[in-house]
């Protein structure tokens, strides 16, 4: 559960505004209490109106005297005032004490305010700096929906359990200790049978709330299936618009919408019944403390006079509030516990190794792959790979779809770690090479052209805050991007909109070329960039294709054979496994696998 170690954890940057909270929230308690202690004189004008006769007590150190004292100056200033006066002044000082009360009592939120943001924002910072850190086996199971829940909802419920959290170690606890302090002095006896008697009430509170935690986890997981289901939805619209598919979908959110509603619904009530609870408990205690103080009134020697009855009833009315806020913080720190976990599950999910070893800044001779082998869980996807990429080499690779072509080069960037075997790049195995040193080395074109909802000029410059504006003139020209993005409303500084919907298929494939070619990498990745165009723009992304693999290395998946003729070597591989290699001619000739496929794309 959210205790008061995760929440220092959390709140500890704001620790001057924690303090701040506390000091308010003590004088909140202070005036408070002042407050309704005033209401005492206003009830001995009204039962001894006459005060001409003040008997003269001396302070004592003993708690059980302060309440005569107390009475005795009450006593004298009316009698000094006079009792017209006297109801003057002391309504004015309730007026005051009720002033001051409330203005440390915004004083104290708005501090909380501060923290409350935030702790809000550094979460979401963690979670998606972590994010970027994962690697991509992480994003390959996880639902995008669900990590969105986790990112939204998720975070929204420890935001609540923060505010029930803090209140509950520096709040409450002031606004029911100064209270009931003033209760023990106003007298002891009336006290003691208050604190056998509220606890009652706290362990029923606390055996419902027991069942919450898994409620709110059910909850925000059937939640996360709703957002799953319509992010994949809007991801797919044009398919489920083609198949005819909407009545279908309708039906599976219906069901998924129906499960959440469900589970809200339970959790809703069992939520909502920490308030009632608590003030029915209240109640209870209340009446008994009437019955209790009634008889005690009602004693000869009773030193417990009517004024200060209803003042200690006041004044204990005033713990009722921080009693029930204790009993929905606990609510509150149960949902909050269930999301705190799931976010958790994010946050201690194993980031990609980033070696702290040498940066390697430059590519001079070639790469090796000795022995590799890769796999997703226990399903090898790759096994014992031997290949070497010399510098200036094309590379091509090329096979049946499953064949573990895509793999194969993310394994080079290291997205993924291998399962055996070394990558060597100059001699030096990248399992120890800095990630962003590796990965700065290479250009790479996917065959999703991946842009982000900002201008043309960032989409290509990728971060490359310091790029030059002729080295972005140059990558996009030889990108042959340069000619649309100019006629753009705003040219380079036109926003491309989400995923880049503000251009075409061929035009989006060129940006992410221009993208890859202003880095100026000594190596390319080219993964399928040309498989998903029509012919017009796969001929304009082949020609900037082959103008930006002149005097470079170069990876290439091909799905068009017809565009990978003129490589230095071409790979097949095949279930996982090189079945063959050689260049263009070679494999001809071997009459296997190669050769089928060229087959097959020159007949089809």
């Amino acid at each position: 559960m959210i205790g008061f170690k995760n929440i220092y954890a959390l709140a500890k940057p704001y620790a001057a505004r924690v303090v701040q909270f506390f000091s308010f929230n003590l004088l909140t308690s202070l005036f408070n209490v002042v407050s309704i202690a005033m209401i005492i004189p206003f009830l001995e004008l009204i039962f001894y109106g006459d005060k001409s006769q003040v008997d003269v007590v001396e302070f004592s150190s003993d708690p059980s005297s302060w309440m005569a004292y107390f009475n005795y100056l009450m006593g004298a200033k009316i009698n000094e005032l006079g009792q017209q006066s006297a109801l003057i002044y002391f309504s004015i000082g309730i007026v005051v004490a009720f002033f001051l009360k409330n203005l440390a009592l915004y004083l104290a939120f708005y501090n909380l305010a501060y923290v409350r943001s935030g702790v809000v924002r550094d979460i979401r910072e963690q979670i998606y700096n972590h994010l970027l850190r994962l690697p991509l086996s992480y994003f390959n199971k996880e639902k995008r929906g669900d990590t969105m829940s986790r990112f939204t909802n998720d975070v929204k419920e420890v935001e609540w359990s923060l505010l029930g959290v803090v209140e509950m170690y520096f709040k409450h606890p002031l606004a029911i200790f100064i209270p009931l302090l003033v209760l023990f002095v106003m007298s002891y006896q009336l006290t003691l049978f208050v604190i056998i008697v509220l606890p009652l009430s706290g362990f029923l509170i606390s055996r419902v709330g027991k069942k919450l935690k898994n409620a709110a986890q059910a909850g925000q997981e059937k939640l996360s299936e709703v957002l799953s289901h319509l992010e994949e939805s809007l991801h797919g619209i044009k398919i489920i618009k083609a198949f005819s598919a909407s009545q279908d979908k309708q039906e599976k959110f219906k069901d998924l919408n129906d499960d959440h509603f469900r589970q809200m619904v339970r959790l809703n009530r069992k939520e909502l019944l920490a308030s009632p609870l608590s003030e029915f408990m209240a109640s209870i205690v209340l009446s008994s403390i009437l019955i209790y103080s009634g008889s005690l009134i009602l004693s000869d020697n009773s030193s417990l006079p009517p004024s200060v009855l209803i003042g200690y009833i006041a004044i204990f009315s005033q713990l009722i509030p921080p009693a029930k806020a204790i009993s929905e913080s606990f609510f509150r720190l149960k949902k909050g516990a269930a999301s705190m976990g799931r976010i958790n599950e994010i946050l201690l999910s194993n980031q990609e190794i980033d070696s702290q070893g040498y940066k390697n800044s430059s590519f001079e001779n070639n790469i090796k792959l000795t022995d590799v082998s890769f796999g997703y869980g226990d399903t090898l996807v790759l096994k014992n790979i031997n290949l070497e990429i010399k510098k200036g080499e094309t590379v091509a690779l090329v096979g049946p779809s499953g064949g573990g072509k895509s793999t194969l080069v993310d394994l080079i960037p290291r997205f993924h770690e291998l399962n055996a075997g070394t990558i060597t790049i100059d001699g030096k195995d990248i399992s120890k090479i800095n990630l962003s040193s590796l990965r700065s080395l290479m250009g790479i074109v996917t065959q999703d052209a991946i842009l982000f909802n900002d201008t043309a000029a960032n989409n290509i410059k990728m971060g490359d805050h310091y790029m030059s504006g002729d080295q972005l003139l140059e990558a996009a020209k030889i990108a042959n991007a340069h000619s649309f993005i100019k006629n753009l409303d705003k040219g380079y500084n036109t926003n491309l909109g989400e995923k880049g919907t503000n251009l075409s298929g061929g035009q989006r494939q060129r940006m992410s070329i221009a993208r890859a070619v202003a880095k100026e990498p000594p190596l390319l990745i080219l993964d399928e960039a040309t498989s998903a165009l029509d012919t017009e723009s796969e001929k304009m992304v082949q020609d900037a294709l082959e103008k930006i693999m002149q005097n470079r290395t170069s990876i290439v998946i091909a799905h068009r054979l017809s565009t990978i003729q003129k490589a230095d070597k071409i790979v097949v591989l095949d279930k996982g496994e090189i079945a063959e290699r050689g260049t263009h001619n070679e494999l001809l000739s071997q009459n296997g696998i190669y050769k089928k496929l060229v087959d097959l794309q020159t007949f089809s």
